[in-house]
């Protein structure tokens, strides 16, 4: 099975990183790992993050530098097979990755 690993870019997204990730946390695929890469957050977003427990959720700080520069810090730390990303307030029907691995 090829290891997905899905990068977040998240910049003060308290509001919404709970549910974004509990829609991956949901995915019927497993094989994944989700990288939040912290673009510098002055909101809650880590402590938000740090208290979702799913062993698969990596948490990168970086200053703040934009949504390129954490995307590409994201690729940076991954290891899958296959790259996704995903918006800290984007929410996903729990078999999206399973139907594009599949395809």
């Amino acid at each position: 099975m090829a290891k997905l690993s899905v990068i977040v870019p998240v910049y003060n997204a308290a509001k919404w990183i709970g549910e974004t990730l509990k829609s991956l946390s949901e995915q019927t695929y497993e094989d994944l790992e989700i990288i939040c890469v912290d673009d510098g957050s002055t909101d809650e977003s880590v402590s938000k993050i740090a208290a979702i427990s799913d062993s698969r959720i990596k948490i990168v700080k970086q200053p703040n530098a934009g949504v390129s520069a954490a995307r590409n810090r994201g690729i940076d730390e991954s290891s899958g097979d296959y790259i996704a990303f995903m918006d800290s307030d984007d929410i996903l029907e729990p078999e999206a990755y399973q139907k594009m691995i599949e395809a």
